[in-house]
């Protein structure tokens, strides 16, 4: 009887993610059809930008080339250091702010973006070396910022929680 118990919680006990995150998503990044990001937002306002299900890279079984978080001569999101308790120092970031280029092996080539304003954190370099780990743990790894900043609902078109993202989602795959 334990272990019938035990087999229950663990199947109706949320993620991690779902359980501290607030889920909101930002469709078509600057006018391209299905480019979804998905920013995670945790109840201390600390943001992590992520892949939406939706998103191309893992539509279609593409594979993941390489991942460049240089974004011009001048700047690469690698190269950011913040210290201190509230994590001085960071890069400044926009909502279209772009955090890293990803190639897929089809030589497409996708812009991931910020999403929000903040401040950026950190990056996952552990992408770097293993870019499948991109497309096996899409809604839990931390694939381009932690930024500390605020969502707004001012543009309700642009951010929007995960009900609507998804019921929107279906409609473009029914069409």
């Amino acid at each position: 009887m334990d272990d019938m118990e035990q087999k229950e919680t663990e199947v109706t006990a949320p993620s991690v993610i779902d359980r501290y995150y607030t889920r909101w998503y930002r469709a078509d990044m600057k006018g391209k059809p299905c480019e979804d990001h998905c920013i995670l937002q945790h109840s201390n306002r600390i943001c992590v930008v992520t892949l939406a299900e939706t998103h191309p890279i893992l539509q279609n079984g593409r594979t993941v080339k390489t991942i460049n978080y240089q974004i011009s001569n001048s700047c690469s999101r690698l190269n950011n250091k913040v210290c201190g308790k509230s994590k001085r120092g960071g890069q400044f970031l926009t909502d279209f702010a772009p955090l890293c280029r990803i190639t897929c092996t089809d030589d497409t080539e996708y812009t991931i973006y910020s999403c929000i304003r903040g401040r950026l954190l950190e990056v996952n370099e552990s992408i770097l070396e293993t870019p499948a780990l991109l497309l096996e743990k899409v809604m839990c790894l931390n694939l381009g910022t932690a930024s500390h900043g605020r969502i707004h609902r001012s543009h309700p078109a642009k951010v929007r929680g995960e009900q609507e993202h998804h019921g929107e989602a279906a409609e473009q795959r029914a069409v």
